[in-house]
């Protein structure tokens, strides 16, 4: 028996290590490909984003007179349609459906001569190659229409994933700051909703600010700037509805960030990221932050829309659901092969 659990412990220990290895060399070339595409992405999405966001406000101004999920359900329908006409003329329609027929030869193949171990093996071989051949074909399209994808995602994400603040309702502002600051306290803090909602809150009475928040008629500052972990945090009330430029002093600089207050769907910017292409990918809405100042990025955490078809998160599985559907329905249509 305890050899047994010996076994056991040593198998487990062999496959954590196994695990931390694996994850540590993803870890690895993520850092690498990250550092090729940073200095090539990252000025291509600051002229992409504004004008993609002018595009967005265009067509869901359009769609402003339709409830919310019919307008979703139509751009997953055009999306789809779109995904479908590019993929049928960006990728290699006849090495594709070569690839398709091989695989289905050799399936036969496997159950007519099961009894032939010659013939099973040649035709797993064929297989496997006409597998990898056809993933070849699937993967180039993928890649040349991810980047339009993704830019479309993050602007349905801006009106779909967060909602106005509304007036009144209580939240939290951070602003995340490079270690380097003078301001920026080495101390841990970690700031959660329990600050936007304890109004018996007071901030720590050594706490010496660098950076100041204007105040304006959407916005009543409760507590803040609180800080500590390299952030300041700022307590918040909504105040009048509309659509405001707050201005933080860090410093000598001028920061501003969107801030959106009121009711129904309307385009918000959770947060306003510096120069990484990944955070500029993920919040396209506002123009990234400049490099001088020192500032990561500044968040203000709206809450999330409250819907299980177009709401937080789930608008996602909504539009992938609708746009794959639209896809294969309409696949004998456009004659496309995948």
């Amino acid at each position: 028996m305890d050899t047994v659990n010996s076994l056991l412990i040593h198998g487990a220990n062999a496959l954590l290590w196994l695990w931390d290895a694996i994850g540590s060399l993803l870890g690895r070339l993520w850092s690498a490909l990250d550092a090729i595409l940073d200095p090539i992405l990252s000025p291509v999405l600051a002229v992409l984003n504004p004008a993609c966001t002018v595009v967005g406000d265009v067509v869901y101004a359009v769609l402003s007179p339709v409830p919310v999920w019919f307008g979703l359900t139509v751009l997953s329908l055009l999306a789809g349609v779109v995904m479908l006409v590019a993929f049928r003329y960006v990728s290699n329609q006849e090495a594709i459906g070569r690839a398709k027929d091989d695989i289905k030869a050799n399936l036969l193949t496997l159950k007519l001569y099961k009894d032939d171990l010659r013939v099973m093996f040649h035709a797993q071989g064929r297989l496997l190659w006409a597998i990898l051949r056809l993933q070849r074909y699937m993967l180039t399209p993928v890649l040349v229409m991810l980047l339009p994808m993704l830019l479309g995602l993050a602007q349905m994400g801006t009106r779909y994933q967060w909602r106005p603040l509304h007036s009144g309702e209580r939240t939290l502002i951070r602003m995340k700051l490079d270690e380097s600051l003078e301001f920026a306290e080495n101390g841990r803090f970690a700031a959660d909703m329990r600050y936007a909602e304890d109004t018996t809150y007071t901030p720590v009475a050594d706490a010496k600010p660098g950076v100041t928040l204007e105040g304006c008629a959407g916005l009543i500052v409760e507590v803040g700037p609180i800080p500590g972990g390299g952030e300041m945090v700022w307590r918040v009330r909504g105040g009048e509805p509309g659509r405001y430029q707050l201005r933080f002093h860090a410093g000598d600089d001028v920061i501003e960030k969107e801030l959106v207050v009121g009711e129904g769907l309307r385009r918000v910017s959770a947060t306003r990221v510096g120069s990484d292409w990944t955070t500029q990918l993920l919040h396209p809405a506002e123009r990234r932050l400049p490099d001088r100042t020192g500032v990561e990025s500044i968040e203000i955490v709206y809450p999330g829309v409250d819907s299980r078809v177009y709401g937080a998160n789930w608008w996602v599985l909504s539009f992938f659901v609708i746009s794959m559907a639209a896809a294969l329905i309409l696949k004998p249509v456009f004659r496309v092969r995948f």
